[in-house]
């Protein structure tokens, strides 16, 4: 396997939940070492068991959360409230290229593990902070998680229709996103200190990144006074830019609001209705918005004619912008997703096989690889106190007494 292009980046990842690990996950999947510190008892993700009445605990002591968040990383079990177990870390962060947390900033201080204590011991060291909120203001220090950035950043109640309740639109959707924030940061000053010489600190947000996510939403919000919210698909003013059943049951969707006169007659031509090309109602894009209701009423009844099968011909026979609206169970069958690697089925020595989400991105020299899977809770660490410098004896006292935790190997069904 060809080095990732993150190969030698080291990362002592001293993060919990998900949007601190996911960061480090996306450098794992580009090469960078990541060594995972959790507590003896373990990340506490790794004990996540139930949302939405589904069970996320698996066989051998496996969690579905942390097959993904964990995947490429080694684990490393320490009593941080231990000042042996802060020598670890001091010792690792001496070699290491990143330091990264997504701990409250207090609790480094606490613990000495805050940026002015970590980059005295090494002036290279990018030390990158996640928090909920953001690092200014009357909130600074204040806990939260993923719903917190939804909730105040106006997703819930912006995926939801005007007068209907907050809608928590899908799991770990404002973390992944921190962690893709957290990890631009990483690698932007990872550049910047190739030019400076020194590291630095980066710090992004929950809050933050749930905010940008939604820019062009906030921005015609903020600067126009418009709602922004979503409509029921049958009073939604452009046809083009809508979601229809056909007759199979099947839910696609219509993306051509650019362009569309463009569109207009391929779609009517698609659609077995070249007669609509030339009707007054719909002559013009201004037409069709007045008189939305009515050219909705004549897609229903021509998707209701309509198998998947036949309208997927037609997109690619008129080049039309449209596609099937998929379930999350439906995205294991996707040729086109399948043919992308953005998700792969690879074998898992406990589980047997496991379907990944990786990092979508190709590179021409420096593949992305999902390493190795998940480690157990402490699953290296004598082996990363051995590199370190500690002797068998010196790993068995720090075991005894409780500054650093078990290694797990493989667990019982």
């Amino acid at each position: 396997m060809a080095d990732g292009a993150l190969a030698g980046i080291k990362v002592v990842e001293w993060a919990h939940v998900h949007f601190g690990p996911g960061a480090g996950m996306f450098m794992g999947d580009m090469g960078a070492d990541i060594i995972h510190v959790e507590t003896p008892d373990g990340d506490g993700m790794r004990h996540y068991a139930t949302l939405w009445g589904n069970n996320f605990l698996l066989d051998h002591g496996r969690n579905t959360f942390t097959e993904d968040l964990l995947r490429g990383k080694e684990s490393l079990t320490l009593d941080l409230s231990q000042p042996e177990a802060r020598e670890v870390i001091y010792r690792l962060v001496d070699d290491a290229d990143v330091f990264l947390t997504n701990f409250r900033p207090q609790a480094g201080v606490k613990l000495g593990l805050d940026y002015e204590t970590l980059a005295a011991r090494n002036p290279r060291l990018v030390y990158a902070q996640g928090t909920s909120y953001g690092t200014a203001g009357p909130d600074k220090n204040a806990p939260g998680l993923e719903m917190m950035g939804l909730a105040r950043g106006g997703m819930m109640l912006g995926s939801a229709v005007l007068g209907e309740e907050p809608v928590y639109p899908t799991m770990g959707l404002n973390d992944r996103i921190g962690a893709i924030g957290l990890l631009v940061a990483i690698l932007s000053a990872l550049v910047a200190r190739e030019r400076t010489g020194t590291g630095q600190l980066v710090s992004t947000s929950l809050l933050g990144w749930q905010i940008n996510l939604q820019a062009a939403a906030i921005s015609c919000v903020a600067n126009t006074g418009q709602p922004m919210r979503p409509i029921p698909r049958g009073e939604q003013d452009d046809p083009n830019y809508n979601v229809y059943q056909l007759g199979d049951g099947t839910w696609i969707a219509l993306g051509m609001t650019i362009h569309p006169e463009k569109y207009w007659p391929l779609l009517c031509q698609a659609l077995g209705r070249p007669e609509l090309i030339e009707d007054s109602r719909f002559i013009d894009q201004d037409r069709r918005r007045q008189n939305y209701r009515a050219l909705i009423d004549i897609y229903d009844q021509a998707f209701a004619g309509l198998t998947w099968a036949q309208w997927e011909e037609k997109i690619r026979q008129y080049e039309l912008i449209s596609c099937k609206v998929n379930a999350l169970d439906d995205l294991t069958t996707d040729e086109q997703i399948l043919a992308n690697q953005y998700l792969v089925n690879l074998p898992h020595r406990e589980l047997g096989s496991w379907w990944y989400v990786p990092t979508p991105i190709s590179y021409e020299k420096t593949p992305i690889a999902i390493r190795s899977e998940a480690p157990h809770i402490g699953q290296h660490t004598d082996e990363i106190l051995e590199r370190l410098g500690y002797s068998t004896e010196e790993i068995d006292g720090l075991r005894e007494r409780g500054a650093v935790g078990r290694q797990v190997v493989s667990a019982a069904r």
